[in-house]
């Protein structure tokens, strides 16, 4: 049931997806390496995000989102409050991060940030990938909730001048999340998002699962292994 209202929509709410004592585990080591920063796009380096990533895979496993040889190859932190806030414009999330540059003709938009390489592949490859948006604290229409347009993840990688026209056509929805708990997307899923016009925090651990191997002759970055949350 959970894997057809994703495949339909192209993305799935999970409520409270960890108790008290392991969310504040997660707060206790955010805070402990933000000093000020609205975002890291290398948290896997990190062995308690790594752990949480697995725990996080399971429940995807078990919702029947990813198969069970899944990996996790990335997870972004944002943190959206009065003092760092911004709005996204409408699009999609077309690269992916992978350890080096392979020259091919199906692939576009190569990129360094942070220190890693990115790439657009085709949709093809996109289209089998899933992204699970950890919510920290509580995600209210007023903190900066993504917007979605469901079922365009089902047409591809789409033009710039048609996403305003899809958005009219399909309607829009403005996705909120409660603390603890996460919401799965399709990287190909229309979506933006607006300032925060309150005065909470919204932090985010964007974790991306794929299949363990890519086409092209592109390997996905090399994660640290996973450490028991302590």
């Amino acid at each position: 049931m959970q894997a057809d209202i994703f495949r339909q929509s192209g993305y799935l709410t999970f409520p409270a997806m960890f108790d008290s004592s392991h969310l504040h585990i997660i707060d206790a080591a955010l805070n402990g390496m933000e000093n000020g920063v609205a975002g890291a796009r290398q948290m896997l380096r990190f062995d308690w995000c790594a752990q949480l990533a697995n725990e996080i895979r399971d429940t995807l496993i078990s919702a029947r989102l990813v198969q069970p040889d899944f990996v996790c190859f990335q997870c972004t932190y944002f943190e959206k409050s009065v003092a760092h806030n911004w709005l996204v414009a409408l699009h999609q999330d077309l690269s992916i991060p992978v350890r080096n540059r392979i020259d091919n003709a199906a692939l576009s938009g190569w990129s360094e940030k942070d220190g890693a390489i990115f790439v657009q592949p085709p949709s093809t490859v996109l289209e089998n990938l899933v992204a699970l948006r950890f919510h920290i604290d509580e995600c209210g229409a007023e903190d900066g909730a993504l917007k979605l347009v469901p079922g365009s993840h089902r047409l591809g990688r789409i033009s710039d001048a048609d996403k305003a026209r899809l958005r009219d056509k399909l309607g829009e929805v403005v996705c909120t999340v409660e603390k603890g708990g996460g919401m799965a997307m399709s990287p190909l899923l229309l979506h933006a998002s607006s300032k925060a016009t309150g005065g909470s925090r919204r932090r985010v651990l964007h974790f991306l699962f794929g299949p363990p191997a890519l086409p092209y002759g592109l390997e996905w970055p090399v994660a640290p292994p996973a450490a028991a949350l302590r």
